[in-house]
């Protein structure tokens, strides 16, 4: 009997653990996002991860990873960069059911490469975003924003489209 009575009162307590943990609110998140450009002279592919824990109920830092390739006339290098940043939510994206708006900058380093020579350069960005749920822990963002890299002794100044996917823990 006191077995049993012990076997209860345990799945009782795992039960009001895992609902406990479930009304919890989300503070971290991980996501992987990118972009590709194409013209007749070059293109670039983008791809990024990224961690993320909110600091208050909107304001959230990130670290992450990137990996560019990109291919102009011939030359082709490629590059890998960490950023930093902060992003600003309007609206609670620990507990979002509906659509977020923010905005986000970011700073980072990036070594780049190619067959000739590797430099390392920088970089700074800012961002307009929308995020929009897909369940409770996971949704899709797209982004707008304006992206300045140095590297090369070349300026990149170019308008970025970013979409990607976020799990938020």
């Amino acid at each position: 009997m006191k077995k049993k009575l012990a076997l209860l009162a345990a799945a009782v307590a795992l039960s009001a653990t895992a609902v406990s943990a479930q009304a919890q609110e989300k503070r971290n998140a991980v996501s992987l996002f990118g972009n590709i450009t194409s013209s007749n002279d070059y293109s670039t592919a983008n791809v990024n991860g990224t961690y993320e824990r909110l600091v208050t109920d909107k304001l959230s830092i990130a670290v992450g990873a990137t990996y560019t390739k990109f291919e102009f006339g011939g030359f082709d290098s490629t590059s890998l960069g960490i950023t930093a940043g902060a992003t600003y939510y309007i609206g609670r994206p620990s507990q979002a059911s509906n659509m977020l708006f923010y905005g986000k900058g970011i700073v980072g380093i990036t070594r780049a490469e190619s067959p000739i020579e590797s430099d390392t350069g920088n970089t700074i960005g800012i961002f307009a975003g929308l995020e929009q749920p897909l369940s409770e822990a996971t949704s899709l963002f797209e982004e707008l924003g304006y992206q300045r890299t140095d590297v090369f002794n070349d300026t990149r100044n170019e308008v970025v489209f970013n979409i990607g996917l976020k799990i938020r823990f």
